[in-house]
């Protein structure tokens, strides 16, 4: 009987772990070689590992055994993933933690079942007359191995929800976590594991003499094992989703802070540009009105005029070089935009821009046709300044010839902004935000003006597509932001 227990029990649920183990381990650790590579070597090892702790170790050495598991997964860790030590003690902890849990479960759940089925079995099959042995022990083991296969279905089908949800709401993998966080994440771990372990040392050392005689005349204990098995369970799971929630709030939250101080920095300096803008227009005004009356005095006169027209033609030059070039309908986008324009001369970068702010020219009239409210240019100079910063930096790093488009037009109620650069290299993709991710080594201080960008869309119920194809021989970076101006803004 036990070596029918173990095939049919013990067996597939140590294979189960071997399997799950691997597969769990790798959600949180990168690894050193090929994942498939890793998978086979990794089962092989642990199943081979605990077959041998199976047959050497005594039953009751409960806590030892424990310590001897999640040293066997460290170890793995350590050989087959690059050195993590935070994300790899709280794999190797809540992986074990969750599985002497769950096996508490399935010990009640085979022992409720066995109850449940072994009259049943025994009016059925083993009271006939004509019944003989080899007949009686058949019919036994049949009954164990469907017995054991119900209970090892239990326990694949609950390690499987288990590691399948707690993988899952792990969804930073970025993130770094301070040692208090690490703590915090583990600490649930660590009461599961005790709780488990003592359980364990209950379970087998009434398993004795008194295993049936307790659960017959206290069945409650049975339910409470699995009632404090299962919030456990939870209370682990609950802390990663916690924690989760935590650093998406406060990222939230520093990007906000971020976005507030870029918004008040842009606010002074449209103030000031706007004042040197309005100086600009009048001055420009007041030098053509001085050079018009002084080159009517000079035909009025019928002198030689030639150097002086020379020096005149000079004053001209000068203030027609006060003047935009940039006619976008709005103060605030001409300045962006003509920054940008000087920024690509002294670049050697061609810059072009066809855009046209929102609330200006035939864009206006669309929106006012429509009878809807304007987008707040404030939102399109931030979406400017940070896809112009990133269109600028990627161009700064290519060899030859460089370029930047700039352009916008409508669509019905939607606004669209289409900003395009050659770039040379790889773009790398978060797997989450589906945002490009920064190159740059502070990915904490930096990378978050493509997320800015998406929020000012996602203002006006919009959002952010990005497009990489090929033109000619050289990489080209699309980013297209779409706003609709139909809707009420957040």
């Amino acid at each position: 009987m036990f070596d029918l227990l173990t095939i049919t029990l013990t067996l597939p649920i140590y294979v189960s772990d071997a399997i799950f183990s691997g597969i769990y381990v790798a959600a949180f650790l990168k690894p050193k070689h090929s994942i498939k590579l890793i998978h086979i070597l990794w089962t092989t090892i642990y199943l081979s590992v605990e077959a041998v702790l199976y047959k050497v170790m005594d039953t009751q050495t409960v806590a030892f055994r424990t310590l001897l598991d999640l040293t066997l997964l460290y170890l793995l860790e350590l050989l087959f993933f690059e050195r993590d030590f935070k994300r790899q003690t709280f794999a190797a902890i809540s992986f074990t933690a969750g599985k002497e849990l769950i096996r508490n479960i399935g010990s009640v759940g085979y022992y409720l079942i066995s109850q449940a089925t072994w009259g049943m079995f025994e009016s059925l099959v083993l009271e006939p007359e004509n019944l003989t042995v080899e007949k009686a022990d058949m019919f036994l083991n049949i009954y164990l191995f469907a017995q054991s296969l119900a209970s090892v279905a239990i326990y694949v089908g609950l390690m499987f929800t288990y590691l399948k949800v707690l993988s899952g709401k792990y969804i930073h993998k970025g993130y770094e976590p301070s040692p208090g966080e690490s703590i915090f994440l583990i600490l649930p771990c660590i009461t599961g594991l005790g709780v488990s372990m003592t359980l364990r040392v209950i379970i087998l050392k009434i398993n004795e003499r008194l295993s049936l005689l307790i659960y017959d005349k206290v069945p409650e204990v049975l339910i409470w094992i699995i009632v404090i098995c299962v919030l456990l369970l939870g209370s682990i799971i609950a802390a990663m989703m916690l924690f989760q929630y935590l650093i998406e709030r406060n990222e939230e939250r520093r990007k906000q802070a971020i976005l507030e101080k870029q918004m008040e920095q842009l606010h002074r300096e449209i103030e000031d540009v706007e004042n040197i803008y309005s100086d600009l227009r009048g001055l420009k005004h007041d030098m053509r009105n001085h050079l018009n009356n002084i080159m009517q005095y000079v035909k009025n006169t019928g002198n030689d005029r030639s150097e002086i027209d020379g020096y005149l033609c000079g004053l001209e030059n000068a203030v027609n070089k006060l003047d935009f070039s940039s006619k976008s309908g709005n103060p605030i986008t001409d300045i962006i935009i003509y920054q940008r324009m000087q920024e690509a001369k002294r670049s050697g970068i061609s810059f072009e821009s066809e855009f046209v702010a929102p609330g200006s020219g035939r864009i206006e009239e669309d929106f006012v046709a429509s009878g809807y409210g304007y987008i707040d240019i404030y939102d399109i100079a931030v979406i400017l300044d940070n896809a112009l910063d990133n269109a600028f930096e990627a161009c700064r790093k290519v060899e030859g010839a460089r370029e930047i488009t700039l352009k916008s037009y409508m669509k019905g109620t939607l606004y669209f902004i289409e900003i395009e650069n050659v770039f040379d290299g790889q773009v790398t993709f978060d797997k989450d935000t589906r945002l490009p991710v920064t190159s740059k080594t502070d990915k904490h201080l930096h990378g978050i003006g493509m997320s800015n960008i998406q929020k000012c869309a996602r203002k006006y119920m919009g959002d952010v597509d990005i497009e990489i194809y090929n033109k000619g021989e050289r990489q080209m970076f699309c980013l297209t932001v779409m706003m609709n101006n139909k809707c009420t803004r957040n």
